[in-house]
């Protein structure tokens, strides 16, 4: 992946990626927040979307992409595997996935999102928040096994 592509934490304190291709976004025209969680997680474990929260206090924080991993002490990891199609893999926002989940004719992706130069296959998606500047830093890496337990909630997120 290349540092050229600027990425950030949308304005709600989410950081969104999705595999368009393979995303199922709706859950219900009255979705509740628990519900839309435990959408992201079930589509986690499916490998179509990577969401971490790293707070409303990060809104618009930038997202370094990197090669490897970041040199600075690690205070707080994001992991996923994301099965990446021929549609690519994409930052998106809260807002456009809330969008897709209460109609089902909405893309998870809308004008301003950003398309990474990411090889189609399984990618270890990784976001570091680390101490220093900057802040967080992306390393999304092909992984051939995935033997990390599945994930049960929204890293960093609470209800």
């Amino acid at each position: 992946m290349s540092d050229a592509v600027l990425l950030h934490v949308d304005e709600d304190g989410f950081f969104c990626l999705v595999a368009p291709d393979v995303y199922q976004g709706f859950v219900d025209e009255d979705w509740e927040l628990e519900q839309l969680m435990t959408h992201f997680v079930g589509q986690m474990r499916e490998g179509s979307l990577f969401v971490a929260y790293p707070g409303p206090d990060d809104a618009d924080e930038a997202v370094t992409v990197a090669d490897d991993p970041p040199g600075a002490p690690v205070l707080r990891e994001a992991v996923s595997a994301v099965n990446v199609g021929a549609g690519g893999l994409w930052l998106t926002d809260y807002t456009q996935l809330t969008m897709a989940a209460q109609f089902d004719d909405e893309a998870p992706t809308a004008a301003g999102a950003i398309r990474l130069p990411v090889q189609e296959g399984s990618q270890l998606v990784t976001l570091s928040q680390v101490a220093g500047s900057p802040r967080y830093v992306l390393t999304i890496r092909p992984v051939a096994d995935d033997n990390r337990e599945p994930l049960s909630a929204v890293p960093w997120f609470s209800l």
